[in-house]
């Protein structure tokens, strides 16, 4: 579980500042490269969630030329930057199919928001995010989940078990536990091949179970916490423990 990991490309020291300062306490920024073959090099290193280009680097378009090179790889979701106001420079940009368009100054607030509908629009959950306090959205085998200004990347091996609550669910890590706008149908048919239900309020990743007390109705986590273990669920639960067996 981390925060979402984010890579600049940006060769003024002065921009390259205000943006760390504006997502320093919210995002983990994995590095501020000045150059094309840094750039690279973090994103081979760092396997960053997002990245932040500014278009023109000493001069030439290396912000949209190492766009390419991610779209080639292993696509992320990219906001471009620049001062430039032409239309040359917009279209040369959007041949990248960015998630936003930036231009200079950046305002604090507006990066923010706008790499939350970057995730959204990478998703195809617009309006998951950007409009809801406690909010998550699936990408690929993991949850993005937004917690107050935060956004954490999830993987379903780091969640112990999920509790109803209401329209909402708890969702239990290790070290955090997360509320979020998403019923405990829709957890398990993003994670049904990791996740079964063990009570109408309750589901548990099976590759968590320690134990299954059916005298007392409960299952005992590898991390120690008890979950009940419902008459109705019972007959499930016990197949996928023998299998696991």
């Amino acid at each position: 579980m981390e925060k979402i990991k984010i890579l600049i490309l940006e060769d003024s020291l002065e921009e390259a500042n205000i943006l760390q300062e504006a997502l320093k306490d919210s995002y983990t920024i994995v590095g501020v490269a000045t150059s094309y073959n840094e750039a690279v090099a973090f994103y081979h290193i760092h396997k960053p969630d997002l990245a932040i280009l500014d278009i023109f680097i000493e001069g030439e378009r290396e912000g949209t030329r190492f766009a390419t090179y991610i779209n080639e790889n292993s696509p992320i979701p990219i906001l471009f930057l620049t001062s430039a106001r032409d239309k040359i420079t917009f279209s040369a940009a959007k041949i990248e199919n960015p998630y936003s368009y930036l231009l200079k100054p950046v305002d604090p607030f507006e990066i923010k928001f706008t790499i939350e509908l970057a995730f959204e629009k990478f998703a195809n959950e617009v309006g998951q995010l950007s409009t809801k306090e406690e909010a998550s959205i699936k990408i690929n085998e993991e949850l993005l989940i937004k917690k107050k200004d935060c956004l954490f990347k999830i993987a379903k091996k780091d969640v112990y078990y999920v509790v109803a609550d209401d329209k909402y669910c708890r969702v239990h890590t290790k070290d955090m536990q997360f509320l979020i706008q998403k019923t405990l149908k829709s957890f398990l048919e993003d994670f049904a091949d990791s996740f079964i239900r063990t009570h109408r309020k309750y589901l548990v990743n099976k590759h968590e179970i320690e134990r299954i007390n059916i005298a007392d109705y409960n299952i005992v986590l590898k991390n120690g916490v008890s979950v009940p273990l419902s008459q109705r669920h019972k007959k499930d639960v016990l197949k996928e423990f023998n299998i696991l067996k």
